[in-house]
């Protein structure tokens, strides 16, 4: 009996040290996750061609970086190898996650504002005055002794994002935010150097990172985020909510796909709603102006979890029918959208136009497994629906496309219908100005490029991200399990230009400033209601 417990009691010591440490990958296994990865690209990657153009090569790549792999010590040195393969393509669909929940934050956020990293929300529960002595609006100018400059391009060689600024304020938001999934994680302590924007004194304040989650390569970490197999494919799935888990995922949080707003509501307004998003109306000297909060076309129940469109979109008829009857012009503020439905976001669109309108338009990919994905998918519908009848129409230019050996079917909608009524209830028929911004994408594109094509809205703001194709789960690569997520198709704007690397182009710039940033947005606003101001004569 005493051996037998020896015995239990030497297996269970060995199974523990397994569990800290991953066998190290071979050169050959390495090289073998990136020709799987080279080959997904050539036969799934919907932007293929189009990025070709741009001048990315996969088979360049694929050389390049498997000259790094061989110099990779660590495996950890190669999964972020992986990371910054996937962000050349310039794609804020097209991403690679860590096997890890390992993750380091400083106790404050940053966020980049006319190209300088500010200090934005601190944790005084981690960070005192007397240890912290910085407030919100301070610039961060280096991170231990690096200019701040160089310490942005290092951490944005990771992100794959179709704008560059929004590349970069991402990055931004990773000064002093380091998942693990996305960036290598920082241990010990760091030093900021900061300077103040009220006094314009430079201090160097050192601080520990804060750790959380499994260190990288504990098998107990790949529990929570590898998938064997892929998820069931979403035709319909054009957002942003893997992006965000990868860079900064806590960052922004209170308005980014948050139904708030982050200007002051104006004295003397009427509030229709605050949750789930945000509507009022409040009077100007031209009459009553509505505001409208869009932040995502994920309709779904914030405590269950579970999709909600008919509710959600009952709420916006709602707020879009008082609107109408009390306002004399509209703002709708979809800065930091981050994107959802296609379906939900073709039936918004209809709550504002006066006329019939083309739906999303789509190119997709002619293969084999996007034809039997495709099929599926209908098949599941009622053959004596028009529903089912609009996706055969579809599934015929995939099958067609595949059959001649074509990489992409012609432009059309996903539905197959070739135009959609306007909302037959509530709908707005005054002026719109839309706010958009760099952080809003995917369907955050989709719909003010709509919006503007259709001639329902002007634009004010920053270009959108530009993530034009709806996003599908892939297999995890073989050997170091890296989860991939990938474009399958191609949206484009109702001008004909693809929305991926272009967004949707402003009417009237505006960058918000740092007195935005510090002082609730009043200059924006100012700026926005002039604007709309000027739209209504």
């Amino acid at each position: 009996m005493r051996s037998f417990l020896s015995l239990c009691a030497l297996i269970a010591l060995s199974l523990g040290a397994a569990t800290a440490e991953a066998r190290p990958l071979t050169l050959d296994e390495k090289n073998s996750d990136l020709r799987q990865l080279t080959a997904l690209v050539k036969s799934g990657y919907g932007p293929l061609h189009y990025k070709q153009n741009m001048g990315i090569d996969v088979d360049e790549l694929f050389e390049r970086y498997s000259r790094e792999a061989a110099s990779t010590q660590t495996n950890g040195e190669f999964y972020y190898l992986v990371r910054r393969f996937v962000a050349e393509f310039r794609d804020s669909h097209f991403g690679a996650t860590i096997p890890t929940t390992h993750s380091a934050q400083a106790g404050f956020s940053t966020d980049l504002v006319q190209g300088k990293v500010l200090v934005d929300t601190i944790n005084r529960t981690q960070l005192t005055e007397a240890q912290f002595p910085v407030a919100k609006g301070d610039e961060v100018v280096a991170v231990n002794g690096r200019p701040i400059r160089e310490v942005l391009d290092g951490l944005q060689a990771y992100v794959g994002a179709g704008y560059e600024l929004t590349a970069r304020r991402s990055a931004a938001q990773m000064v002093t935010l380091r998942p693990g999934r996305t960036v290598p994680v920082p241990t010990g302590s760091v030093r900021f150097t900061i300077r103040s924007r009220e006094s314009g004194e430079v201090k160097t304040h050192s601080v520990r990172w804060i750790l959380s989650g499994d260190a990288l390569d504990e098998f107990d970490s790949h529990a929570t985020t590898d998938r064997s197999e892929p998820a069931p494919r979403d035709f319909d799935r054009v957002s942003l909510a893997d992006y965000w888990a990868d860079y900064a995922p806590s960052a922004e949080r209170s308005f980014r796909c948050s139904g708030g707003t982050r200007a002051a509501i104006p004295e003397g307004a009427t509030v229709l709603m605050r949750d789930p998003f945000m509507a009022y109306y409040h009077p100007t000297p031209r009459g009553n102006v509505g505001y409208l909060r869009i932040p995502h076309y994920s309709p779904v129940n914030a405590t269950t979890g579970v999709g909600e469109p008919e509710l959600r979109f009952q709420q916006y008829e709602y707020a879009v029918s008082v609107l109408e009857a009390n306002t004399v012009g509209l703002i709708i503020d979809q800065d930091h959208n981050c994107g959802g439905s296609v379906a939900y976001l073709n039936q918004l669109v209809g709550l504002f136009m006066n006329e019939s309108y083309k739906p999303l338009m789509f190119q997709m990919l002619g293969s084999k497994q996007e034809y039997l994905s495709f099929k599926k998918w209908a098949d599941g519908t009622n053959p004596h629906t028009l529903e089912h009848q609009n996706l055969m129409k579809t599934l015929g230019l995939i099958q067609t496309a595949w059959l001649a050996g074509e990489f992409m079917t012609p432009v059309a909608s996903i539905f197959g219908e070739e135009s959609l009524p306007p909302h037959s209830g509530a709908r707005y028929t005054k002026p719109i100005l839309m706010l958009v911004d760099e952080m809003s994408g995917s369907g955050g594109d989709a719909f003010p490029s709509m919006m503007q094509g259709e001639g329902r809205a002007k634009l004010m703001g920053i270009r959108t991200m530009g993530a034009g194709g709806h996003v599908e789960e892939q297999p995890a690569l073989s050997f170091s399990r890296v989860q991939l997520r990938m474009t399958k198709s191609l949206f484009y704007r109702p001008d004909g230009v693809a929305v991926e690397n272009n967004g949707a182009a402003p009417d009237y710039l505006y960058a918000p400033t740092e007195a935005d940033f510090v002082g609730e947005y009043r200059d924006y606003q100012r700026a926005y209601l002039s604007r709309l101001a000027r739209l209504l004569n």
